[in-house]
Order: structure tokens, then sequence, then C-alpha cells
């Protein structure tokens, strides 16, 4: 008994670390003029349940969005909307020239409500529902501009992503993946 007392002692103060944003109120993200945009992506499509269409697997693309001011040593958060626009990157020089295969526009409302801290810091986790999507489409680029509310628009390097093959079935906690079969 006493040993599962103190196993029970030490999960519960391990969680502690990685839960004080959650548990501990107080503490609001950091804010401030953002002069920079990083971007990471899940090299991926994700199928996750539609509830507008009967639960149908519906493809995706999710990463997360971090804002920093003039230095890069902790992400921001501030008020404005994101722009994603994404584009065939087997196109080779064309993909500057043409229009993108798919944009989504988020709006500042819904920007906040996005709002989320993981390891890295306070960011923004998204997930863009992809209608155009086709399995044949290994290569994209991604081009994101945050719009502040006051100021500048901030755009984070364009980024080519090689989507690894996975199916539509399967999976856990509201996200649908399986590789195939080996």
């Amino acid at each position: 008994m006493r040993a599962c007392l103190v196993s029970l002692g030490m999960v519960l103060l391990a969680g502690c670390a990685a839960t004080d944003s959650f548990v501990l109120p107080g503490r609001s993200p950091p804010t401030g003029p953002v002069c920079q945009a990083l971007v990471t992506w899940i090299p991926e499509v994700i199928f996750t349940p539609d509830p507008a269409h009967g639960g149908a697997p519906t493809p995706g693309l999710a990463g997360r969005i971090y804002l920093y001011g003039e230095e890069i040593d902790r992400p921001l958060i501030a008020e404005g909307s994101l722009v994603v626009s994404l584009y065939n990157a087997l196109s080779g020089p064309e993909v500057e020239k043409g229009p993108p295969l798919e944009e989504w526009h988020i709006d500042k409302d819904t920007l906040k409500r996005l709002q989320r801290r993981d390891a890295v810091g306070w960011g923004y986790t998204v997930f863009l529902p992809w209608g155009t999507y086709k399995p044949e489409l290994t290569q994209v680029q991604l081009r994101v501009r945050f719009e502040p509310v006051k100021g500048t628009p901030l755009y984070a390097e364009s980024s080519t992503l090689v989507l690894q093959k996975r199916a539509p079935s399967g999976g856990h906690a509201g996200i649908q993946s399986n590789k195939p079969p080996t």
C-alpha cells in the first residue's frame, strides 16, 4: 500500500511541471510587439471526422504558429488574423506565379481560441481542412501571413512539406490516421 502511495505521489509531482500553465491561475500568455513568425507542420495529411458530413473522414494539415518579438527568446501572443496559402510544390518555378490550390483565412477571434501553450511556449495550433486534397499530391508549399490588428503583416518563411503516406482509418484522440500496411 505504501509503495502505491509513493508511486502516486511521484506521478502527481511529475505532472506539476508539465501542467503548471493549466493549474496555476494568473499565468497569462506573454504579449508585445511581434516582428517574426515561425511555423512547424506535421508532415502528413491528417484525417479527422467531419461533423457536418456525418463523421466522414476529412483530410487536413496541422501545425503550430509561433510569434516572436525582435529576439527569438520566447513566443508571444498578439491580436490579429492568419492567412495560410497552399501551393503544389512539384510545379517548380510556377509555384511562385500561380494561384494557391487552397487558402484559409482565420479571423482574430478564431485565432485567439487556438492559443495553446506547449513545450516551446505560447502559440497557435491550427488544423486546416483540405477540400482540394488529392493523394497523388506529395509535396506542397505553405505560406503563412500573420496580420496584426495594428502594424505590418508578418510572413513566416515558406516551407515545402513532403507528405508522408497515410490512410483515413483508425487512430485515436479525435485524429484518425494509420500507416499503410507494410
